[in-house]
């Protein structure tokens, strides 16, 4: 029986509406191979973008005037130069990148991470756990490892038992004053055959309602895979977004072949990953 095609079809695929929000500003900037380019990250492109055949026009944002950021303190402000749009080889697609007219230098800011439009972001100040005493050290570290061991979905097997290992772990307080805890979780399965680790990214609020005050996990990302080849996250800024000044992370995602950042704020009380940009890179 002779095999009859499918009907043509003129529905057109429609890619996700990006959940950026404009009071955030027309586009994220990342500190880029040198300290005076940034990567410029178009919104409208998400992680669930394939960014390949799209044509990434930045122009409108030369001479804009951008606040630069790291960790949780604002370093100062710079102006966008020219832009070099992004390369495409036959593996991977970068995003355009701006160089920074004014000398970053000038600004202090020599280890900026990432900036906004100037009038969109303000800092969010926040204490590395490395910066406290020791004893303080050592038993935040331990709640932050009897937090992430109590996590819903630890499904992985080959982890199950093994220790908790708090890689960087930061203090703040949301702008409800409520003090929270910012952590990057690991475990290692060392096996030399097949080396796998398990990666978390852990959110945790003070909880003040009972007699016991304990931090609890309020937001977690948990990521598993080879040792080699599993995506690596980092917290590389805290920020105050918009004009309701959203307590917000800037994460990136390295998974090797290209990287993502994403925004995780508290909205309504409740940590939410609000936007993620499409991969890119080399």
């Amino acid at each position: 029986m002779p095999v009859v095609p499918p009907p043509e079809t003129a529905a057109v695929v429609v890619p996700d509406v990006s959940t950026w929000d404009s009071t955030a500003g027309p586009a994220l900037f990342v500190l880029g191979p040198m300290t005076q380019d940034a990567f410029v990250i178009a919104p409208r492109y998400t992680d669930t973008t394939a960014i390949d055949s799209v044509r990434l026009d930045v122009s409108a944002l030369r001479a804009k005037q951008i606040d630069l950021f790291t960790a949780g303190a604002r370093l100062g402000p710079t102006r966008v130069g020219a832009i070099t749009p992004s390369a495409r080889t036959d593996s991977c697609r970068t995003w355009p990148t701006a160089r920074l007219e004014r000398p970053v230098a000038d600004t202090g800011a020599h280890e900026w991470a990432v900036g906004f439009e100037a009038g969109h972001a303000v800092e969010w100040p926040m204490d590395s756990i490395a910066g406290l005493p020791q004893s303080d050290s050592v038993r935040l570290a331990v709640d932050i490892a009897r937090i992430a061991s109590a996590l819903p979905g630890d499904t992985a097997a080959a982890f199950r038992g093994l220790p908790f290992v708090v890689t960087k772990a930061w203090r703040t307080r949301a702008s409800s004053g409520v003090p929270l805890v910012i952590a990057l979780v690991v475990r290692n399965v060392n096996q030399e055959a097949n080396p796998r680790q398990e990666r978390i990214l852990l959110v945790a609020e003070r909880d003040t309602s009972g007699i016991a005050s304990r931090y609890m996990p309020r937001y977690f990302e948990r990521v598993t895979g080879g040792e080699e080849t599993v995506e690596t996250t980092d917290v590389i800024a805290t920020v105050l977004v918009g004009t309701d000044r959203r307590p917000t992370l800037v994460v990136t995602r390295d998974a090797g072949s290209g990287f993502s950042v994403a925004l995780i704020e508290r909205i309504a009380g409740a940590w939410q990953r609000r936007w993620a940009s499409a991969y890119a890179g080399c």
